[in-house]
């Protein structure tokens, strides 16, 4: 006990462990401020930056496309009638009148379900896709939760409040854009259903 007494009574030791100490506690502040515990990456905007999202989304759109094509060309007469429903409608009774725009509701709505299998195929066809870079999102969330030393990373949507600095997203999207581009999008006509 003597001997630490005599050590600790050393003016440059106490400086030395007081300088140990200093630096262990601006180390620690250091690191609780400038390395947060908890990161959000905001899905909804990676969606709409990141190489792989983008393809799959313009993929979806083009089939998307053509299922609106084909309702459009299906539902041409419906329009026309209701067209002429219209110019009809004063000289009408009114409840002719909305018997008339009820059915052609009714037919405009089971022209849209004839096609909604072929929507469903198109939504399942660009999971399938997402779901094949499966690993590349994981090792670009992983990636991005060690560059920004984070021990969590959420989607944003599940946070009530988050600070700026805490917003990871344009490192995952970076990171996701050097691991892939876009990923094969499967034939929705041939998934069946």
């Amino acid at each position: 006990m003597k001997t630490l007494k005599k050590i600790y009574s050393n003016k440059k030791v106490r400086l030395a462990a007081g300088l140990l100490v200093g630096a262990a506690v601006l180390g620690w502040a250091w690191c609780v401020t400038t390395c947060p515990k908890v990161g959000v990456i905001n899905f909804s905007v990676a969606q709409s930056k990141a190489k792989l999202y983008q393809s799959v989304i313009a993929e979806q759109k083009k089939y998307e496309e053509q299922i609106q094509l084909r309702i459009v060309a299906d539902s041409t007469g419906l329009e026309k009638e209701y067209a002429e429903l219209e110019k009809k409608k004063a000289t009408m009774n009114p409840e002719e009148y909305r018997k008339k725009v009820v059915s052609l509701q009714r037919r405009f709505a089971a022209i849209q379900e004839k096609y909604r299998p072929a929507v469903e195929r198109i939504v399942a066809a660009s999971q399938m896709a997402l779901k094949s870079a499966e690993k590349e999102i994981a090792e670009a969330i992983e990636k991005t939760a060690k560059e920004k030393c984070v021990k969590v990373l959420l989607p944003v949507q599940n946070v009530i409040y988050v600070d700026t600095k805490a917003d990871m997203t344009d490192t995952f999207v970076k990171n996701l854009d050097k691991l892939v581009v876009s990923v094969p999008y499967p034939d929705p006509a041939k998934l069946g259903g």
